[in-house]
């Protein structure tokens, strides 16, 4: 089990910053203007995020029994998605 939560941190990491990195991309290029995605922040930087991620620990083999791996992976993913939600964010608000 150690090897799958090692594996779903790297590949979560991973997955996080490139989600980012594709959203930033099409929001410079569409959108820069748009208003929508400041009021509406939340969904596109934190409950996306959260979902591929959950769908990523649910495809390794976690929350299909409860233990202790369920809980380090919830945390592993709470930490991934909060810990990449600054930078975009503020960037988003005119940071240049």
């Amino acid at each position: 089990m150690n090897a799958k939560l090692l594996s779903f941190l790297f590949l979560g990491i991973l997955l996080a910053l490139a989600y980012h990195l594709v959203l930033d991309i099409a929001y410079e290029h569409f959108f820069p203007n748009s208003l929508v995605y400041i009021t509406y922040w939340y969904i596109p930087l934190l409950a996306v995020p959260a979902l591929i991620l959950a769908l990523l620990a649910y495809g390794l083999g976690f929350f299909r029994r409860a233990g202790w791996a369920d809980a380090a992976a919830l945390l592993i993913l709470f930490s991934i998605t909060v810990l990449t939600v600054g930078a975009p964010y503020s960037c988003w608000n005119g940071c240049f």
